[in-house]
C-alpha cells in the first residue's frame, strides 16, 4: 500500500520472492494507482537515494516502480558491471510475476551492462507468454546500454550481442553525451530496427554513463539526476507514440 509522509510517496516494506531457480529476491515496491509499472534493475541493491527519490516522484505521478535486488540475491558486488551476470531466465520470471501480480503495463528499466540480460529475459518472456497477455510488456528504457559482443576498437565497426537483432520491443535509449557510446548510438538504433524494435533516443548533454549513481558526479550530472522523474515520464510517453525523432533532434537542451 502506498504510504505518504510529508507529501512524499514512500516505498512499501520490502518483500521476499522465491524464484523457481531457488533464488530469493528482495523486492522493494513504490505502489501507485496508475496503469503502468516500472520493473527497474539497478546495481546498488535497490537502495540508491537517486533511484528511490525518482520512484517516489513517479509514484506521485501515477507510475508504480519495483526494484528487485538481483545482485544481492546472487552475492554479486554492487557495481554496474555486475548487472551483466544477471540470469536472463530469472528476468523472464520477474517479468511474468510483475505482469500477473499487477495487471499493469510493464516497462523494464536498466543501465549499462544490464541491457543484455534484461532484453534476453524479455525476449524469452514474449516467446512463452500467452498471446492475450503479450502486450503487457510494453517497452524498455535503457540508460547508456552496453550491448557490445566485444569492446569496440578505434576505427572498427561496433559488434553487438545477438539479442540486439532479436529484440522486438519498443525502446527508449538515454545516452550520456560524454559517454563513448554516444558515437555509436545511431548505429545501435539501426541494428535494433533491423530486428524489428521501435527505438527512440535522447542524448543527455554534459553527463557520463551511470551519471545518477556516480560518487564523483559533476554539477551537471547532479542537475541531470534531479530531472530523472521528468526524463523517465517523457520516455514512457514516447514509448506509446510512433517514432518520429531524427538524429539531430534528440538531444536535451543544456
Amino acid at each position: 500500500m502506498l504510504q505518504v509522509w510529508l507529501g512524499v510517496a514512500c516505498a512499501a516494506p520490502a518483500s521476499a520472492l522465491t524464484l523457481s531457480t531457488g533464488t530469493e529476491v528482495s523486492l522493494r515496491t513504490f505502489p501507485s494507482q496508475g496503469d503502468t509499472l516500472l520493473l527497474w534493475f539497478v546495481c546498488d541493491e535497490g537502495h540508491g537515494a537517486n533511484e528511490a527519490r525518482t520512484a517516489q516522484e513517479l509514484a506521485s505521478r501515477g507510475y508504480e516502480t519495483w526494484f528487485p535486488d538481483m545482485l544481492e540475491a546472487h552475492f554479486l558486488p554492487s557495481l554496474p558491471s555486475s548487472l551483466k551476470q544477471l540470469p536472463p531466465e530469472e528476468i523472464t520470471e520477474m517479468i511474468a510475476h510483475a505482469v500477473k501480480q499487477s495487471g499493469k503495463k510493464v516497462v523494464l528499466v536498466t543501465s549499462g551492462h544490464g541491457a543484455g540480460p534484461i532484453l534476453k529475459g524479455a525476449r524469452a518472456w514474449q516467446e512463452q507468454a500467452p498471446e492475450e497477455t503479450r502486450n503487457a510488456l510494453s517497452g524498455a528504457i535503457l540508460f547508456n546500454p552496453d550491448l557490445y559482443s566485444v569492446p569496440p576498437a578505434p576505427g572498427v565497426e561496433a559488434q553487438y550481442d545477438p539479442v540486439v537483432l532479436q529484440t522486438a520491443l519498443p525502446l527508449f535509449i538515454f545516452q550520456g553525451q560524454l559517454s563513448p557510446g554516444r558515437w555509436w548510438l545511431e548505429h545501435l538504433k539501426v541494428q535494433f530496427a533491423r530486428g524489428g524494435a521501435k527505438v527512440s533516443s535522447m542524448v543527455l548533454p554534459k553527463v557520463r554513463g551511470h551519471f545518477y549513481v556516480r560518487s564523483d558526479a559533476t554539477d551537471d550530472e547532479r542537475a541531470m539526476t534531479q530531472r530523472l522523474p521528468e526524463l523517465i515520464q517523457d520516455a514512457l510517453q514516447q514509448l506509446q507514440q510512433p517514432i518520429t525523432s531524427q538524429p539531430h533532434q534528440n538531444e536535451t537542451k543544456p
